[in-house]
């Protein structure tokens, strides 16, 4: 593949140009892979480098190529319809940050069953340059997610937090699965007042962490492993080890880093998490805590 303006400077702090940030996801390809394929893909693109304007894009345009990347059409709820693009081929990578791609978003659900996620994934979201605190609350909801079986992985948000993620059994409904996750996130903010919170306003967190669960439905999107993040350092959402919590920063793996991480998968003994014996604890759990969790929707909040 041809790079055009190879030597643009995308990340002007760091001096990194496109044809490095090319060439990053040309390497990390085959590890991104398994995340992004057959998945409905948000990105975020900067034409002429973080510096300048960047957007979201959903729609695949019609010159993405045909041996990369499948379609996937939905409508959207103001009318009319999305056509995403689909994942198909390592090479998909590369050639999206060829086009000005920064940062991969995706969703917890693949097409082919839009309505069972295989995934499900917490994002802990503190108040600015607060990483002890974050720290905190990983290990904490680690521990209480445990407590009902479900073993997490943790990797860094290249922005501000870490995510928690588990591997599902593609077997249960995604509003049974985003009830699951938010009643244990809620439950974990009742035993920690002072360090977690759900409140989706940041005026009303004061200074916790937000416990982010709304990344559990079928559109819904966090970013992908491995993903660069438009910040200063070119952070990276990378796959960390628990041990390595207490010594890496949420954007402390950043492109030249990144690299010396591919020998190693900490998430290769992962297995996949059965949750339909979880429903019903999470549910009496909630009553004994008195805690009702009332119907939400992020737009209207």
């Amino acid at each position: 593949m041809k790079v055009s303006n190879a030597d643009r400077v995308v990340f002007p702090d760091d001096g990194i140009t496109k044809g490095e940030v090319v060439a990053f996801y040309a390497l990390v390809a085959d590890h991104m892979y398994p995340f992004v394929e057959g998945r409905a893909l948000t990105v975020q693109r900067f034409p002429k480098g973080i510096g300048g304007e960047g957007f979201m894009q959903k729609n695949a345009p019609d010159h993405y190529p045909d041996d990369l990347f499948d379609r996937h059409e939905t409508p959207k709820q103001e009318g009319g319809t999305t056509t995403y693009p689909i994942v198909k081929d390592v090479e998909a990578m590369p050639y999206l940050a060829n086009q000005g791609v920064i940062t991969f978003h995706i969703p917890p659900v693949k097409v082919e069953d839009l309505t069972h996620p295989d995934w499900v994934v917490w994002d802990l979201d503190p108040p600015e340059g607060e990483v002890a605190l974050v720290r905190e609350a990983a290990v904490e909801l680690r521990s209480a997610l445990a407590g009902y079986g479900i073993e997490t992985v943790t990797m860094t948000s290249g922005s501000k937090g870490y995510h928690l993620r588990a591997r599902l059994e593609p077997t249960m409904a995604s509003d049974t699965v985003a009830d699951i996750a938010r009643g244990i996130a809620a439950l974990t903010a009742e035993a920690n007042p002072d360090l977690m919170t759900l409140a989706f306003m940041k005026k009303d967190r004061g200074d916790r962490v937000f416990v982010d669960w709304l990344r559990n439905h079928p559109y819904a999107t966090a970013v992908a492993p491995w993903s660069l993040r438009a910040r200063v350092g070119a952070p990276v959402a990378a796959p960390i080890t628990w041990d390595e919590l207490g010594e890496i920063t949420p954007d402390g793996i950043g492109l030249v880093d990144a690299a010396a991480r591919l020998e190693t998968d900490p998430w290769a003994d992962l297995e996949p998490v059965d949750l339909s014996p979880v429903e019903e604890e999470v549910e009496d759990a909630l009553e004994d805590a008195g805690i009702t969790l009332e119907p939400f929707d992020r737009f209207r909040s």
